[in-house]
């Protein structure tokens, strides 16, 4: 029953069905075309760092529009808008010059980071404590599908084909956004003036969210820069097959994940993953040699990064936000994955340098660390609705031993 209600009543309702489409139509469309870049250009680090700053300035200035606005609606229309013409423009990549490709990597920043803080905080104002573990999980899970979708038909294209297909998507997206989208943009503006106003200082002073973000930190610092030492380990053939089974595992762990948060907290759920990364590394660091240990580590890292997007991508921000608006939060918190997936660009030719052992041994001890400050922070889950929960299962549990009583007895 409680799956069929979040499912029916919430996930199908015409506005978070609208939030659904321009959630899953985000991730589709841009993690596959950064892929897609960088499989047939390789841009490098100039153009990469030109797309990041790009992200990061187009980012603070759509939660300060956002700030001033009734609704979200107009600057999402704008960014998924923005996003279809940069797609296109990479049609002249291999036509221009070096100049093009920074501008075209600059469009690319701007039609990413404009609306991505608001695209995942109007996911956080449409779900509540109650079930938005599952519903990320299933956004989540809806995301992989089509990222799958769209990086086969990419694996298969021309650089100009790629960039048509990517513009239809993003097009797409904004055609069923705008169609399915509530014409009626009262309930949003109500929610928004009842939020509170927050600064960058007051986020960042904040306990609870400090807590929560230097996991997140260590994590993207530890992943990122251990990513090359760990392609370089296991050789190309390998590595490029990891990519692909860790997106898997972590599609189905997300899903899993987000239902049992619901259920138990997000704390747990978040140690969870920590500990399993721990152990992936640790096992790689003491047995490198054993094939054993090297399936081990693809299926837990997997399970670490399912768990980990879900939660400081989609659920944990909105949570410490509250009543206040959560596109600051957001932000501020999908630095720590940005900056980190520079920072593995910039230290790939380093990586060979390292001490394989040494690294993943490393790698495993500042894991285990990084899981002190979440024991430390406050379950961002209600303890009412985590008994709610628990005494509805036990509710369950008792009609369904009174009916076997039941049929025993006339029996």
């Amino acid at each position: 029953m409680a799956k069929k209600s979040v499912v029916g009543s919430v996930l199908l309702q015409r506005d978070f069905l609208a939030v659904f489409i321009n959630v899953v139509n985000a991730f589709s469309w841009y993690f596959p075309l950064y892929l897609f870049l960088q499989n047939t250009l390789g841009l490098d680090a100039v153009a990469f760092g030109v797309q990041y700053v790009a992200v990061v300035c187009s980012a603070l200035v759509g939660t300060a529009l956002v700030k001033r606005s009734e609704s979200r609606d107009p600057l999402l229309t704008v960014w998924m808008l923005l996003g279809i013409f940069a797609s296109i423009s990479m049609v002249g990549l291999e036509t221009f010059g070096s100049a093009y490709v920074l501008l075209v990597s600059f469009l690319l920043g701007i039609s990413l980071g404009l609306g991505f803080p608001s695209c995942l905080a109007y996911f956080g104002d449409y779900s509540t404590e109650e079930n938005r573990g599952w519903l990320a999980g299933i956004t989540f899970f809806g995301s992989s599908l089509c990222i799958f979708f769209i990086g086969l038909l990419l694996n298969f294209s021309t650089l100009s084909v790629g960039a048509l297909i990517l513009g239809a998507w993003r097009g797409i997206g904004l055609f069923l956004f705008l169609l399915i989208r509530s014409k009626q943009d009262h309930q949003e503006k109500d929610s928004m003036n009842a939020y509170k106003g927050v600064s960058y200082k007051s986020v960042l002073l904040d306990r609870t969210f400090l807590l929560y973000v230097i996991p997140w930190i260590m994590f993207c610092l530890i992943n990122f820069v251990e990513n090359p030492v760990v392609d370089n380990f296991f050789g190309e053939n390998v590595a490029s097959f990891i990519p692909i089974a860790e997106f898997g595992i972590g599609s189905l762990a997300a899903l899993i994940g987000g239902r049992i948060s619901d259920s138990v907290g997000r704390k747990p759920v978040i140690i969870f993953g920590f500990i399993t990364l721990g152990i992936g590394y640790a096992v790689l660091g003491l047995l490198p040699s054993i094939i054993i240990s090297w399936y081990l580590y693809i299926i837990l890292d997997g399970i670490a990064w399912g768990i980990f997007l879900l939660m400081f991508y989609m659920i944990i921000w909105s949570e410490l936000a509250q009543n206040q608006i959560k596109d600051k939060y957001y932000l501020i918190g999908l630095l720590p994955f940005l900056i980190s997936s520079y920072m593995q660009i910039l230290f790939t030719p380093y990586a060979g340098l390292m001490d394989i052992s040494a690294a993943f041994s490393l790698a495993s001890f500042f894991l285990f660390l990084a899981v002190f400050p979440v024991l430390l922070a406050p379950e961002t889950l209600p303890e009412k609705n985590i008994e709610l929960k628990r005494l509805r299962k036990y509710l369950a549990r008792a009609a369904e031993i009174r009916e076997e009583h039941g049929e025993t007895d006339s029996a």
